[in-house]
């Protein structure tokens, strides 16, 4: 499912609407984290969850006051502002949230943008650099065999490893 960029469904968000929601770090994690779950949450899991994340600990080491600071934010005002958009159900006295049918349109940007493991394309770039730097320069102080390598060879070498290095970086991000 591609998001579409002009909406015909009135109910639908427009996309400076969701990108207003999509903004904010906390509810960008709140829909995240409710993607993976079938059954509504309870807004105590859920606030341990992000806690957990802004302070880069495990949820079992997330401190009340932590918890407590994150769980006020959600429930004062994220969670409201998702759920006024369709996007998550919350339930403010059982303090129960799952996501609604407006989820789907945050969800594929969500996932366009977030890829879980990331190729670092500069370090393939410096390993072929390295790769052909090493041989040259062996050859350049006349170490044997690489003197006897011409330089044209060297040269051809080095452009067909970054050639290939290019495509696969571009067939990798298309």
């Amino acid at each position: 499912m591609s998001p579409q960029l002009h909406s015909t469904d009135p109910d639908r968000l427009s996309r400076d609407a969701l990108f207003s929601m999509l903004r904010n770090e906390r509810r960008r994690e709140v829909i995240i984290y409710l993607r993976d779950r079938e059954e509504p949450v309870d807004l105590r899991e859920l606030s341990e969850h992000i806690a957990a994340i802004e302070n880069d600990c495990s949820p079992d080491e997330v401190t009340y006051k932590q918890r407590k600071r994150v769980q006020t934010a959600l429930y004062q005002m994220h969670l409201p502002k998702l759920a006024d958009r369709d996007i998550v159900a919350y339930d403010r006295r059982a303090g129960r949230v799952e996501l609604a049918d407006g989820a789907d349109d945050c969800l594929a940007y969500l996932d366009a943008v977030s890829e879980p493991n990331p190729v670092s394309w500069w370090r393939r770039y410096l390993v072929v650099a390295a790769a052909v730097a090493v041989p040259v320069g062996l050859a350049a102080v006349g170490v044997t065999p690489f003197a006897a390598v011409p330089g044209l060879g060297y040269a051809v070498v080095a452009s067909a490893a970054f050639v290939t290095v290019s495509v696969a970086q571009a067939l990798d991000e298309r």
